[in-house]
């Protein structure tokens, strides 16, 4: 079954293929989902491509972004070209003139794109992160002890 919408609102839509070209849909299951000016709360598939849209979270075997913003991401294989994630996990991640908040992969090819936590086996490309895994690392140890440090001053003082 193939679905094509175009400036619709849908909220939950189960189908073979998804094309969208605007509106939104709350949440999406299918093999294929193409999303073009359009939009997704939820996104599960094989196959996805989003074009200057967005999606809240997206659960997919390849994920293709081409100047679009997701919240959160995870693909075997996912390629974003000038868009935005928050969060993404994906086996081999390629970033181009992108930006990401946390990026988790097994293999990360970049090119002028910036993560602010960046953990990943191997990298590729030119990298600017402001916490790479040495780095996220060092932040979770301080983090530990200060909140440490804290609670024991904090039951020092409950006692007096």
């Amino acid at each position: 079954m193939a679905f094509a919408a175009q400036g619709e609102e849908q909220s939950d839509l189960t189908a073979d293929v998804v094309n969208l070209s605007g509106g939104t849909i709350g949440r999406v299951e299918a093999e294929h989902v193409h999303i073009h000016q359009g939009g997704a709360r939820t996104i599960t598939a094989s196959d996805v491509a989003i074009d200057l849209g967005g999606a809240g979270v997206i659960n997919a075997g390849n994920v293709e972004m081409q100047r679009s913003l997701a919240v959160a991401a995870r693909a075997d294989q996912m390629a974003i070209e000038a868009g935005t994630v928050g969060g993404a996990s994906a086996q081999v991640m390629q970033l181009n003139e992108s930006r990401a908040g946390l990026v988790i992969a097994g293999e990360a090819e970049m090119h002028n794109s910036s993560a602010v936590v960046l953990l990943a086996r191997q990298v590729n490309g030119p990298v600017e992160t402001i916490l790479d895994t040495r780095g996220a690392l060092l932040a979770g140890l301080i983090g530990g002890v200060t909140l440490g440090m804290m609670l024991l001053v904090g039951r020092w003082i409950r006692r007096r």
